[in-house]
């Protein structure tokens, strides 16, 4: 992937692992400093590789929100992206899950990234870009896993909102991947057998992508390559989501 991100700033949070390290990697390989967040401030993701500082801060605690800002902005500079990448499953079936399962859900993948911009807005420059990483799911019926469907079409409708708020300083869009190869998929594979083949046999292009698919769609949406694009929900799933009866 090759985009000209040279002396750009962003924040990526699930930056230790999945579609957010892969997403810390392309962005400062194509040029851009970046603060990738993960619970755990492990450089490991990023080794041989210059311009990604990692700071630790918990996602379901609004209180990381200033901590975040202000690793982002510690040199006086501005903040030009947000990837809200940070997320996990839940595997609770509505008879078995839990208020606080829900609500973590919900704060981790919604209210953090709501407050998370709300916070960066003063710190946001000119050409600044945001990208909210929803899911195929948030369109499709997907059971047992109505309350993570919920809160990924949560994202989705968020970020088509802040795009017509933050018009026209700052552009707002979505990717939604489909099934990808990362560690929270490599758990689901154990709960559910036969899933990996079932998905590859529903799915067009017949395989399953990886993190550095997802990736790379956010790295030309963080671009002035997409300079006239906002309000839009890029789908990164191989078909997978267009193949309805035809699978």
């Amino acid at each position: 992937m090759r985009v000209d991100l040279d002396g750009r700033r962003f924040i990526v949070t699930g930056g230790s692992s999945g579609i957010g390290a892969a997403t810390a990697r392309v962005l400062a390989e194509n040029g851009a400093q970046v603060v990738a967040i993960s619970r755990r401030a492990d450089p490991e993701p990023f080794v041989g590789l210059s311009g990604v500082e990692v700071v630790a801060a918990d996602l379901g605690d609004a209180a990381s929100v200033p901590a975040i800002i202000a690793a982002a902005t510690a040199d006086g500079r501005g903040i030009d992206g947000i990837v809200n990448a940070g997320g996990h499953f839940s595997h609770a079936a509505l008879a078995d899950a839990t208020v606080d399962e829900l609500d973590e859900l919900w704060r981790v993948h919604v209210r953090t990234p709501y407050l998370l911009t709300q916070a960066a807005l003063p710190h946001l420059t000119e050409r600044s870009s945001l990208v909210f990483v929803s899911s195929t799911v948030a369109r499709s019926g997907f059971a047992p896993y109505a309350a993570y469907t919920a809160v990924k079409g949560a994202v989705d409708a968020m970020a088509r909102s802040l795009a017509m708020e933050l018009a026209p300083r700052t552009r707002v869009n979505t990717i939604m991947p489909g099934f990808t190869a990362t560690p929270m998929m490599g758990v689901q594979y154990d709960v559910v057998d036969g899933l990996e083949a079932a998905i590859v046999a529903k799915t067009p292009l017949g395989r399953i992508g990886g993190p550095e698919h997802a990736a790379a769609a956010i790295a030309l949406l963080l671009s002035d390559e997409a300079a006239y694009t906002t309000g839009s929900t890029v789908v990164v799933d191989g078909g997978w989501s267009a193949a309805g009866w035809q699978a």
